[in-house]
């Protein structure tokens, strides 16, 4: 039986589909659990020790908040999409109306995440500088 082009590309444009989407969930099943900040800066200026060492994330399916000490700072829902380079993240934030536009990695036990303002561009790279209204954010996997 031979295939039409047109049945072949619907075709192959599922599989990729079917392949980006198993991506994006293998990369959200490694970000479940807990997490604790390493390290932050906006606009180019590091975050201050105080804050770094109280800032924690939690995920849990496509759910996030963000504690600092026992107080939530931000709570919400996220999309990946790992077939981007870099990869990207979108974050709505619970009570916000524009998303929040983000790229990121994962290596291991470390999750880095680059986001701007909510409804501004994407950033393009895992830096901010001054003015940019980027924020950085390395996480860690919190000890058990």
């Amino acid at each position: 039986m031979r295939m039409k082009p047109l049945a072949l590309a619907a075709v192959l444009l599922c599989l990729a589909a079917d392949t980006a989407k198993d991506a994006a969930k293998k990369d959200q099943e490694k970000l479940q659990g807990n997490w604790v900040l390493v390290s932050g800066e906006r606009d180019g200026e590091q975050f201050p020790e105080d804050v770094v060492k109280s800032l924690k994330r939690t995920m849990k399916d496509n759910a996030f908040t963000v504690f600092r000490d026992d107080q939530t700072l931000a709570e919400g829902a996220f999309t990946l999409d790992p077939s981007k380079k870099p990869k990207t993240i979108d974050l709505q934030l619970k009570g916000g109306d524009k998303p929040v536009h983000g790229i990121y990695e994962l290596d291991g036990d470390t999750f880095r995440i680059c986001y701007s303002a909510p409804g501004e561009q994407r950033p393009t790279e895992l830096a901010t500088k001054a003015d940019s209204g980027r924020t950085l954010a390395v996480w860690k996997r919190a000890k058990k």
